[in-house]
């Protein structure tokens, strides 16, 4: 019968040994701080006495184990014992020495870290087998059949040695050196996963142990990387959650578009899990040895940051090395980025021109303060000026032109048609005249879905524009290859519907949304231009490219992840009201109109819309007729063009589409 007494005294000094052991062993404890500080003489001493229990085993096992097996004796092998102990050791610590291997941190031993430990062992091995079987002079020579076992011997155990800091996962967690490990489901099954998982089972990401991963690739499922099992998809993340007991969500596709986080993101609150992202492609890439070194809360800041890669980058830097190019609209959220990436790909000469000062001026600061091999030149001016232009056009000589010049606010233009006009429509025709005039080898304009079966006068608007760079496309005249590119929302541009929320979060509420089943197409802007740089060098002229941007997302939806993102609760700490559709907002978009249906490219992320058939004298006719009245400030006649121009154009503005807005009026409650 068991004492208890005794029991509880057992229980009692286990438990002081486990707390012994903890402040030994802790990562800044006594033992770690000494094997730091002198970490050359530790890994001596520690492969030393590898290296001296290595000798002891072969001859054990050949002149024990093997020698009862085999029925012989042989009695005099403590003589050769220890003269191989005395020589073998200091000629081993040697070539440890000369190999370097005191220089790697135990706790990030890698298989890189192999080859010079073996070429160590059996360099050593080889040596010591010359000089014994020359200078041993004793009768019936060396037993080198104790060579042999010993290398094979040394060699596993110093392999054993070099990763045992990582084998064990470092010091124990029941010792008490670390805070308990969060379980962790890592999302993606590619080599970032792979990363994220070699990093969770090192002291790198050491806070964190992966118990499954996720992965929307079929052809994976139930295979394991580093131990760890794929268990499912993106969809799958609650159930794996609740089967594995996780207690945070790792993000670990760098290359994750817009609508793979925001659906990841979406999943995990529903799981009720916290969402975590690996860095970003290029932070990883940044290194001669790719590595993930940390994770991060995932917010609406990881998200606007994001930048995917959509492609081969050498694609880009066919496309624009060595080119002048072009850029309207250079001070706005895409022309800025642009520049940006125009001038990353290798450009030789950069021409960035808007009429917005201020934001011409902070784009020049923010060229500069990076120099590179591109020369810049920033243009001030306005595309309706035929006399600037002419002029900028002559002195910048461009190769490539990207338009993304353009008013897009759609509760502002819907009052202000004229200016719509002069802008987006006017201002586009004389850049296309120009581009033809110069010779430009390509024109790119920047389109938008409210383009498509348009409700508003900027959607519209841009749709003639559409029509113009198409017409010339098809004309008779010489001139660049001219390709539109057209895509929805882009998070984080100025006055988007992101901004305004973090503006009213920040206030405390109330956060205000037009309609709780309005849905939108979202990007990043990085991701968005990256792409239109991939369109463009794909074009040979007249394609409407329209980005691959995923499922539409409720803006009602995008409040609350952005509210729980920033450590609040929807409707408890910060209010959502629903304010009613503005002036020719819709529900949703479109990305194609009727006849348009879309095919694929060679990129999967980017796809071309069907031919439509166009009447360029018809155009160039109605553009003429609409830019006049809109200059004299004829708005009957404006609107009769517009809509001439438009047929599926269904304005709503007045109580049918052909009443055209009379005054700006009171567009809402300045909540906005």
């Amino acid at each position: 019968m068991n004492n208890p007494a005794n029991g509880s005294e057992r229980k009692g000094v286990r438990n002081s040994l486990r707390r012994t052991f903890g402040k030994i062993l802790r990562e800044e404890g006594g033992l770690t701080r000494n094997v730091r500080d002198h970490r050359l003489l530790f890994t001596l001493l520690f492969f030393g006495i590898l290296s001296a229990i290595s000798v002891t085993g072969s001859f054990l096992i050949r002149f024990v184990v093997l020698e009862n097996v085999l029925g012989t004796s042989i009695q005099n092998w403590h003589m050769w014992w220890l003269a191989m102990l005395v020589v073998t050791v200091p000629v081993r610590l040697v070539f440890f020495w000369g190999a370097g291997i005191h220089r790697t941190p135990w706790r990030f031993a890698s298989l890189e870290d192999l080859p010079p430990l073996v070429l160590s062992v059996l360099s050593s091995s080889a040596l010591i087998i010359i000089a014994l079987w020359i200078f041993w002079t004793s009768p019936g020579g060396f037993p080198l059949s104790s060579l042999a076992i010993d290398m094979v011997l040394c060699l596993t155990l110093v392999t054993i040695g070099r990763f045992s800091y990582r084998l064990i996962g470092g010091p124990s967690d029941r010792l008490g050196n670390r805070t308990p490990r969060q379980l962790a489901i890592v999302v993606g099954a590619g080599n970032a996963g792979n990363l994220t998982i070699e990093a969770m089972q090192s002291p790198r990401l050491g806070g964190f142990k992966p118990v499954a991963i996720v992965d929307d690739n079929p052809k994976v499922q139930g295979m394991k990387i580093r131990g760890v099992k794929i268990m499912g998809t993106v969809d799958d993340i609650a159930a794996v959650a609740a089967d594995r007991k996780a207690q945070v969500v790792v993000l670990a596709i760098p290359s994750a578009s817009t609508s793979q986080m925001y659906r990841v993101l979406k999943r995990c609150q529903e799981s009720g899990l916290p969402l975590k992202s690996v860095p970003s492609f290029w932070e990883i890439m940044e290194s001669d040895k790719p590595r993930i070194r940390r994770v991060e809360d995932f917010s609406t800041d990881s998200l606007l940051s994001r930048r995917p890669v959509a492609g081969d980058l050498s694609v880009l830097t066919q496309l624009l090395s060595g080119k002048r190019v072009l850029v309207t609209g250079a001070a706005g959220s895409i022309g800025s980025e642009l520049c940006r990436q125009i001038t990353e790909s290798g450009a030789a000469y950069l021409a960035c021109l808007d009429k917005d000062e201020n934001g011409l001026f902070r784009l020049e600061r923010e060229l500069l303060d990076h120099p590179r091999d591109t020369r810049f030149n920033f243009l001030l001016g306005d595309i309706k000026n035929k006399t600037r232009l002419e002029a900028f056009f002559k002195q910048a000589r461009p190769d490539i032109v990207f338009h993304a010049a353009a008013y897009k606010h759609v509760p502002i233009l819907q009052f202000h048609p004229e200016e719509a006009v002069g802008n987006n429509i006017f201002g586009t025709r004389q850049l296309v005249d120009m581009a033809v005039r110069y010779q430009v080898e390509r024109f790119v304009m920047i389109s938008t879905d409210k383009a498509v079966n348009p409700t508003n006068v900027m959607g519209a608007t841009k749709q003639v524009a559409e029509k113009v760079v198409l017409s010339e496309s098809v004309s008779e005249r010489e001139g660049p290859q001219f390709s539109i590119i057209r895509f929805g929302n882009v998070l984080g541009s100025a006055g988007s519907v992101v901004e305004m929320f973090h503006r009213q979060i920040a206030k405390g509420g109330p956060v205000t949304v037009t309609h709780p089943e309005m849905e939108r197409f979202f990007m990043t802007i990085a991701e968005a231009v990256q792409l239109v740089l991939f369109a463009a060098a794909m074009g040979v002229g007249g394609e409407v490219f329209i980005l691959e941007m995923g499922d539409q997302v409720k803006i009602d939806d995008l409040a609350r992840q952005m509210i729980r993102l920033s450590g609040l609760t929807p409707d408890v700490d910060v209010e959502i009201e629903y304010i009613g559709l503005r002036p020719g907002e819709k529900l949703y978009e479109e990305l194609w109109a009727e006849g348009e249906e879309p095919r694929k490219t060679d990129n999967p992320d980017i796809l071309v819309a069907r031919r439509q058939a166009i009447d360029p004298e018809a155009v160039e006719a109605g553009v003429g007729r609409l830019v006049v009245a809109a200059s004299s400030g004829e708005r009957e006649a404006l609107w009769r063009e517009l809509l001439d121009l438009v047929p599926d154009f269904r304005g709503q503005t007045g109580s049918a589409a052909e009443i055209p807005p009379s005054h700006p009026g009171v567009t809402g409650t300045g909540k906005s």
